[in-house]
């Protein structure tokens, strides 16, 4: 089973959602890979930043991995002047992972649009790896907008969506209630009804072991196994 986790924006959550379906589905007894291809704003010499938090709160339970690693806190393309990511190597990869794994987990940068090199955006690789996609957006004012336009944009190129996730679903009783009353069934108004959307919990420690969510995906892979 392959899933690419992307979101509508940067900063939504992706890694951290990462680590959660990456938990459930351990916990689902199932063997996880955790694949970056391309990071952005790492600090040089310092070890990939997304994939090292992965390992750091799930510890030796998931195997992980990056392919490129730019210093420049900015998009792919513009981190990566002499254009060394090539799509051919990040296929070759994910074929090889997925083979050691029940899960493969590829998480993108930023949101569906942003540019991996001049020529290709983010929603084109996900389009060549062929992957179904975990879809991560906030909690928030704004999220439902770009939320459908992202799921939009899937549903256009015929990019399956395994699910899609509100992420720092607040603990503040009267913000959940407003997110109870209005995102969720906003989104389920319009998005199909095969699709499901999860809530994940404000994050109050970076350090603490994610929630586990997802347990249908890894329910129907063990049933499959």
């Amino acid at each position: 089973m392959k899933l690419f986790i992307t979101g509508t924006d940067t900063g939504v959550g992706k890694t951290w959602i990462s680590a959660a379906l990456a938990r459930q589905a351990i916990e689902s007894g199932l063997r996880v890979v955790y694949y970056k291809p391309v990071q952005t704003g790492t600090p040089k010499g310092e070890p990939p930043e997304d994939a090292h938090f992965i390992q750091s709160v799930l510890g030796n339970q998931v195997q992980v991995a990056c392919r490129y690693c730019f210093e420049p806190p900015v998009t792919p393309a513009v981190a990566d002047p002499e254009q060394t990511i090539q799509t051919g190597q990040i296929l070759q990869d994910v074929d090889e992972l997925a083979a050691k794994a029940d899960v493969l987990l590829v998480e993108g940068a930023g949101g569906l649009a942003v540019p991996v090199s001049p020529t290709l955006l983010m929603i084109d690789l996900i389009q060549s790896l062929n992957i179904p996609v975990v879809l991560v957006a906030r909690s928030r004012l704004g999220t439902i907008n770009h939320t459908l336009l992202s799921v939009e944009a899937l549903q256009r190129r015929g990019i399956p969506i395994a699910g899609i996730v509100a992420n720092f679903y607040p603990e503040e009783p009267e913000e959940a209630e407003l997110c109870v009353s209005t995102l969720i069934p906003m989104l389920r108004h319009f998005i199909p009804q095969d699709i499901p959307i999860w809530t994940a919990p404000e994050l109050q420690n970076a350090s603490a072991p994610p929630p586990a969510i997802g347990s249908t995906l890894f329910q129907t892979q063990l049933a499959l196994m």
